[in-house]
């Protein structure tokens, strides 16, 4: 989701500088860049370490709080994620999000998108699984959620984690190139780069 239906990595980290400055932790946007696609324990912890401070939850929670009141603020969807959405389920695909995120944010970020969680076929997020990416379980639920077996599965995603997850049950995975290069996407693991969501209409005829 994060990466690849809606632009909310640069909101997550203002959301997330503002939630650490109410704990007296001056951070910077680009200290959370390197944690992009992992569980919000080593996204928010490896930053309080990284100043010296204890990792808190209730840091992660404020800063959950502060973006599901900013995204929908921000004119974030990425380019045609309606068209290729519904032109997909039209063609009979199963759609479905698996989003290491808490529920409040995937919460916000679908509201944000103008859809509703009926739009999908199945949704999981980060509070549903013991492990998060880059372990495989939350791709490895999504596909028996939609009744699939994982070879039938094709995996969307922006972050070294998620490819990782998604190649470690075997799924296809598409790099998406909004917060890495495809250079670093496909050392990863991706088997193929895109630079927008729509390219999957091409590639599943």
């Amino acid at each position: 989701m994060d990466g690849v239906l809606i632009d909310s990595e640069p909101v997550m980290f203002k959301a997330s500088v503002k939630a650490f400055k109410e704990f007296g932790i001056d951070t910077l946007p680009s200290d959370f860049l390197p944690y992009i696609g992992m569980d919000e324990v080593h996204f928010f912890g490896n930053v309080s370490m990284k100043y010296g401070y204890p990792y808190n939850e209730k840091m992660k929670d404020r800063a959950n709080e502060i973006y599901a009141e900013m995204i929908e603020k921000e004119n974030a969807v990425m380019p045609d994620v309606f068209e290729t959405v519904s032109k997909l389920k039209k063609r009979g695909y199963k759609v479905s999000i698996a989003s290491g995120a808490a529920d409040i944010k995937v919460t916000a970020n679908i509201k944000a998108l103008g859809l509703s969680e009926d739009t999908f076929d199945y949704i999981i997020t980060g509070s549903k699984v013991t492990k998060n990416k880059p372990d495989p379980e939350i791709f490895m639920k999504a596909s028996k959620g939609m009744g699939l077996n994982y070879e039938e599965c094709l995996v969307v995603e922006d972050s070294v984690s998620g490819i990782k997850a998604a190649k470690a049950c075997g799924m296809v995975c598409v790099g998406i190139t909004s917060s890495l290069d495809e250079e670093k996407l496909l050392a990863a693991g991706a088997d193929l780069t895109a630079n927008e969501l729509i390219f999957l209409l091409d590639l599943l005829k």
